[in-house]
């Protein structure tokens, strides 16, 4: 299910954050978010500042291994949020320890 994918009726669910249906703002609008938490990898960043210091930002962009610099240490979370839910301030850290 990728961002541009319909959703069935079976897909919608309730509110991860109030528990409520979608539409229980009167809106028929919701929204569809996706969390992920990402770790960086230190010697990867290290390697390609070191080759920076050496041979210069731009070119250490192209010469360099293209390295990740980053990976998912979870699964990505995949929540539905009701209008007010989605508009109130709530920590994205929080979000993802929700039932979904």
């Amino acid at each position: 299910m990728n961002g541009r994918d319909g959703m069935k009726q079976r897909d919608i669910k309730k509110c991860a954050k109030c528990g409520k249906g979608v539409m229980h703002t009167g809106l028929p609008l919701f929204w569809r978010v996706t969390i992920e938490r990402f770790g960086l990898n230190r010697d990867a960043i290290h390697r390609q500042a070191g080759l920076e210091m050496m041979i210069g930002g731009q070119l250490a962009a192209v010469m360099g291994p293209d390295e990740d610099m980053a990976s998912p240490i979870t699964e990505p979370v995949k929540l539905i949020l009701c209008e007010d839910c989605a508009m109130i301030d709530y920590p994205v850290a929080a979000f993802a320890e929700l039932e979904v």
